[in-house]
């Protein structure tokens, strides 16, 4: 991927200075805290020389979904993702989903589930004995038992969760490489705010870019970044009239607030303040605060970036404002392209490597 000249603005700090090298050597993410787990997980670095989230191998002592055929039996370890108690004429059964760092599989109990519904929940790592079948020509496995798992200590919580296949450390240098093309002296010691917050920076690297229909993965929002922000400097080469400092800078925090709006061990989802407030406005408050440590930055500047980010849901519901400017609009697009494609490929493999042509029906599409 070519990278960016670096240019400064006038009277801007050195961009070596606004930026650092590359992330801190002593980088560290947050402790894994998995459920039913009361010891203290070694927190992990991105240049740390043990296998991490961003350097997956695959146990070969274990069953992976992705490699379950109908007829197989298993027993073992899965992360539970998903669980309901439903009626049927003979009581009820629980339906569940169990999952790895390779995929997800239905799974139904029919004996017993109204006893074992109350001790599980989501994001549970459960014991499971039972045997691959087929239900409506997709694979499912018929459960005989299964427990929540206590002992945590030998497991690697790697395995339950997908990573990014691309290198952290290219695309974080592919992205401060782009933001030092930034001329305007203000939003350059912006982004060098951000670029300089190890704290942020660690969360930001291993953050996933959603919860499952795009980058659903560890590492998945800086790939989504990139993504966006490549977009919108070739759509600004495309229409040189927009303010293309304002739409890198945008582009780039444009998802800031997923950092606070997930949460993730053996399974993503979305913490309280996720729900509650979402990522546009947790972006929006960080930014401000960023901007706030700027002696005299310009109030209409800052208004211009936080608009792109309350607006870069462009006509969805969720989207706390539609885009009113140009630069707006484009970040609004490229953001939707970037996780649409991300999407799109994830089903198109997924058909191909069933040998089908065409994927299963996908609501989402």
């Amino acid at each position: 991927m070519p990278r960016w000249p670096g240019i400064r603005g006038k009277d801007a700090a050195p961009t070596e200075e606004l930026f650092g090298g590359a992330p801190p050597a002593n980088a560290r993410f947050p402790v894994i805290e998995l459920p039913g787990y009361t010891g203290e997980m070694e927190s992990m670095s991105i240049d740390a020389e043990q296998p991490d989230l961003f350097t997956q191998t695959e146990n070969p002592n274990r069953l992976w979904v992705k490699d379950l055929e109908p007829g197989t039996d298993i027993s073992g370890p899965f992360a539970l993702t998903h669980m309901a108690l439903k009626p049927y004429t003979g009581g009820k059964f629980l339906q569940v989903k169990l999952g790895d760092k390779t995929g997800r599989v239905a799974a139904v109990l029919w004996n017993g589930a109204e006893e074992v519904y109350p001790n599980l929940d989501i994001g549970d790592i459960v014991d499971v004995q039972g045997k691959v079948d087929t239900y409506r020509d997709k694979k499912q496995v018929v459960i005989r038992r299964i427990d929540r798992k206590e002992d945590l200590d030998s497991l690697d919580p790697n395995d339950f969760i997908a990573a990014v296949q691309a290198d952290v450390k290219g695309i974080w240098e592919d992205l401060k490489a782009i933001a030092r093309t930034v001329k305007d002296p203000h939003l350059l010691e912006l982004l060098g705010k951000f670029f300089k917050d190890d704290a942020i920076v660690d969360a930001f690297l291993r953050a996933p870019g959603g919860k499952q229909w795009h980058h659903g993965y560890i590492g998945g929002l800086v790939e989504h970044t990139l993504g966006v922000v490549n977009n919108c400097v070739v759509l600004a080469e495309q229409y040189p009239f927009i303010k293309r400092d304002v739409l890198v800078t945008g582009a780039i925090f444009h998802d800031l607030g997923k950092i606070l709006e997930f949460v993730y061990s053996t399974v993503i989802d979305y913490s309280d303040i996720g729900r509650l407030v979402g990522h546009q406005v947790l972006g929006d408050q960080k930014v401000c605060e960023y901007a706030q440590s700027i002696e005299n930055f310009p109030p209409d500047l800052l208004l211009e970036v936080r608009h792109l980010i309350l607006s870069h849901h462009g006509d969805s519901p969720d989207a706390v404002r539609g885009p009113q400017t140009r630069e707006a609009l484009i970040l609004s697009r490229a953001d939707d392209l970037d996780a649409q494609m991300n999407a799109f490929t994830r089903e198109i493999l997924k058909a191909r490597m069933s040998g089908r042509k065409w994927s299963d029906y996908v609501n989402l599409i």
